[in-house]
């Protein structure tokens, strides 16, 4: 894969899942926001709507790699 502009939308959400899935069990849903053709940050939310943390990752081969969290 070379650039999440042009990947499909499922695939960026299916890394992002397992991205979060290796890290985190209980959040509610997140955003994301592609900011270039390899860096994602996304934000993950409570139950109560709030934001829980912000993880800016890029991509790695065919995964996303953490690169700061915040």
């Amino acid at each position: 894969m070379k650039s999440l502009l042009k990947t499909d939308w499922d695939l960026v959400e299916k890394m992002i899942d397992e991205m979060l899935s290796d890290r985190i069990r209980a959040y509610e849903y997140y955003n994301y926001f592609v900011i270039n053709d390899d860096t994602v940050l996304v934000k993950v939310y409570d139950e109560d709507d709030e934001v829980m943390f912000t993880v800016k990752a890029k991509l790695a081969g065919e995964r996303l790699e953490v690169i700061d969290v915040w």
